[in-house]
């Protein structure tokens, strides 16, 4: 294996090899199982995405007040604004708002993913993120087109979305968007902006991710994605900025910093998801999860976005 990744010169980071070694993992618990029920999933992509994915974001309101001057009374109006109004919107135009949602998304990942390459090419760099975001999102949800439409079709108040789950148009998707990411890496390494390692490492990272999304149902392909190579990874961005600003600042201190509003995001989460399931919410939980995930991810990538561009 080793001797391969210096055949292509390809740099294996830290996250990409502990996402290579849960994909090993995985791959044998389903070797010894044969496989892992849909409650085995869900358990454990909840407490993976609450442990890594909702902290991930805590610590907005300081990475924004490092890079912007505004009073803490003005951000949390515009910060929490921005969450009423997208449920609003998602009350009001529920397919829009989940394909806003997607691209919004995908924009976030790959922003998140070319962070570190210095891109110069301005008027290009946005279009690599969000094809590359795109890319990933067509990849999962072509592989899992099945399931995904199952689910769709099982609850009364996402059977809107079975549009969206279309084969064929994704089919177009997963190849339209793949390939333009693809060229947009070959244009990026032509011009200087992206090294022959980092070309031949993003190939091998979007090899890996179709291998996982191929073998792996959607809870387990999406969640090993989110959880390793972004969530973990945009947290150790985090810290090094952090610890770049202050050098006593500890991972004890991060930690420290993460906790208060992960606790209170995990606790109003499960107060609304506890009340669908006792039937007081007239939602169903996969659609109120999509809603929850959403309205936070809106206010989440705009600071990010002036996180990583300030």
């Amino acid at each position: 294996m080793c001797s391969l990744l210096l055949f292509f010169n390809i740099n294996m980071n830290r996250f990409t090899f502990i996402f290579v070694v849960c994909l090993y993992a995985l791959f044998l618990i389903y070797q010894a199982f044969n496989t892992i029920t849909l409650e085995q999933q869900l358990v454990c992509a909840s407490l993976l995405i609450l442990s890594f994915g909702i902290p991930h974001g805590a610590i907005d309101h300081i990475l924004f007040f490092k890079k912007r001057s505004m009073t803490k009374v003005r951000f949390y109006i515009l910060y929490l604004g921005l969450i009423i109004l997208f449920v609003l919107l998602w009350l009001r135009f529920p397919l829009a708002s989940f394909l806003f949602f997607l691209i919004l998304s995908a924009f976030h990942f790959g922003e998140s993913q070319f962070v570190d390459a210095k891109l110069t090419l301005k008027s290009f760099n946005p279009l690599l993120f969000l094809f590359w975001g795109l890319a990933l999102l067509a990849t999962l949800m072509y592989y899992n087109i099945g399931e995904l439409a199952s689910i769709t079709a099982y609850f009364q108040d996402t059977q809107d979305f079975a549009v969206v789950y279309n084969k064929d148009l994704f089919f177009y998707l997963f190849i339209s968007t793949n390939f333009v990411t693809i060229i947009l890496l070959l244009y990026f390494f032509i011009n200087n902006q992206i090294s022959k390692r980092r070309f031949s490492s993003e190939l091998f990272l979007i090899a890996l991710i179709h291998l996982t999304f191929f073998l792996f149902p959607f809870i387990i392909g999406f969640t090993l994605y989110f959880v390793v190579l972004h969530s973990i990874r945009v947290m150790n961005q985090e810290y090094l900025f952090l610890k770049s600003e202050d050098a006593n600042f500890s991972l004890i201190d991060f930690l420290k910093l993460l906790l208060p509003y992960s606790l209170l995001s995990i606790f109003f989460t499960s107060i609304l998801l506890a009340l669908s399931h006792w039937g007081f919410l007239a939602i169903s939980i996969p659609y109120l999860s999509i809603i929850i995930i959403s309205v936070i991810t809106l206010p989440h990538a705009i600071v990010m976005h002036i996180f990583y561009n300030k």
